[in-house]
Order: C-alpha cells, then structure tokens, then sequence
C-alpha cells in the first residue's frame, strides 16, 4: 500500500540485506581465523548472537519491523512526528534469533531447548567462572551445552515495551507517536507461538512445528491451547511487577 514500494525496491532492499548478511560471514571468518592462528581456541570462549529480525514482505506485505497506521484517505504516514503505528504483530522472521557458543572443551552439537535473549549474560559469567548476582533473571546455557538433555525455558515472552492504545511510545527511532492499536506479545512455548493482543479478535496461534512459516493461524480451532499459553503472560506480569494499568487489559485472552 506504500507509494513507490515496488516488488522490485522491496526485492533490492532484501538484496542489500543479504548482503549485508555475506559481510558479517566474512569478515567474522577473517576474525575467528585470526583466532585460530594466535593459537587462542583453547581459552576462548565465542558467544554470536544478533538482534531482532525484519520482514521482507511476509504475512500480508509486511515491511519492516512496526507497521504505520494509514491516514484517514487511505495513504500511509511516513516517518515524522504526525505518524502512529497500528497492529505490528510480532512473528518468527522478528522474534527468533540464531545463537552460537563456542566453549573449549565442550563437544560441538545443537540444543532443542528454548532459550531467552536474557540467557547469554549469565552463560558468559558462568564460562568465566563468576558468580551470576541473584537479581538476574536470565540462566546460564552451559549445563545445557554440557548435557543436551537438560530441558529448556517453559516459555518465551517477546515483546515491544507493554503500552496500551492511545499510548504514545518512541519505538524504532525514539519519535513519539500514539499507538493506534495494542501492542502485540508472543509467547513461544515450545512448538506454539501465540501472538497476544489486547484487541479482541486480533489475537493469532500457530503450531511452528507443522507451520513454521505461521500461515495457518489455529485460535478458533485450538482456544483451549490459547488459554493455557496465555497463563504464561499472565505469570511473567506479576513476576515481573508489570503495573496494574497495562496488566490488566491483558489479563484476558479473547477471539
């Protein structure tokens, strides 16, 4: 719906994106490379990890990482200070991020179990072998490197800072603007991705391990399911002190 977003502007922006992409590899390899040759592998430890992802036009057209409500004929805002931003619903191309640690002394392999961005602090305070202050709500990765079987995180919350509509926030590029429409949380436990809204009807399930690409939202069929993944925000809210004003209207989960 964008002026001038073409298939074909979309399709070189994704371009430059990977190569963006080829650029990190590279001169990562040149970096780990310079390791190796220092002879420093064997008391290195190497954790990568990265930041949100972005849409190239999946679900719908999406681009980006938050989409900007339309103005009332139709046209969309652009970047300035009159702008707001509407539903941006927080998918896997978003949300899940790759993590690779290198420990000397632990056999290489992969790890099934759900991990949180908050995990990687304690797992590098762990590696070096210091005490992880008890304030810190992140878990050390190493046991699980050590022994694969060891279970990982009941649930993930993902989520923009909670804000509710009507609310002005400074997300992407700290300029105010309103919010149209509540902002979306995802909570992944294990195969599910519930992408919660506050908006009735606006809420979305899907099974990542048969709809990895999420195309096939399930609420209506799976509510139940909902339900109990739902529970899981509800217990990360009062973990984590979340005021009574942005609590509440997330205390309900609803088609």
């Amino acid at each position: 719906d964008a002026p001038g977003f073409t298939e074909e502007r979309v399709n070189k922006a994704h371009a430059t994106y990977c190569g963006e992409i080829t650029m990190v590899d590279t001169w990562l390899g040149y970096l780990l490379r310079r390791v190796e040759n220092m002879g420093l592998m064997d008391n290195t430890a190497i954790v990568f990890t990265s930041d949100h992802g972005f849409y190239f036009g999946e679900h719908g057209g999406r681009f980006g990482k938050m989409t900007f409500a339309k103005k009332p004929d139709g046209s969309l805002y652009h970047f300035d200070k009159n702008s707001e931003w509407e539903h941006s619903p927080l998918y896997e191309e978003l949300v899940a991020l790759p993590l690779i640690i290198y420990v000397p002394g632990v056999t290489p392999g992969t790890y099934k179990g759900l991990t949180s961005d908050i995990d990687p602090m304690p797992t590098v305070l762990d590696i070096l072998g210091q005490e992880i202050p008890g304030w810190v709500d992140g878990r050390s990765l190493l046991p699980a490197m050590r022994d694969s079987s060891i279970t990982g995180r009941d649930f993930t919350i993902s989520t923009i800072p909670f804000a509710n509509p009507g609310d002005r926030v400074r997300s992407v590029d700290n300029v105010s603007r309103p919010l149209t429409a509540g902002l979306v949380t995802t909570i992944t436990a294990g195969e599910w991705s519930l992408l919660y809204s506050v908006q009735p009807g606006m809420s979305e399930l899907y099974n990542l391990s048969t709809d990895p690409r999420q195309e096939n939202n399930i609420i209506s069929k799976e509510f139940d399911k909902a339900k109990d993944i739902h529970e899981y925000l509800i217990k990360f809210m009062r973990e984590t002190n979340v005021p009574s004003g942005l609590m509440k209207p997330r205390m309900e989960l609803s088609l």
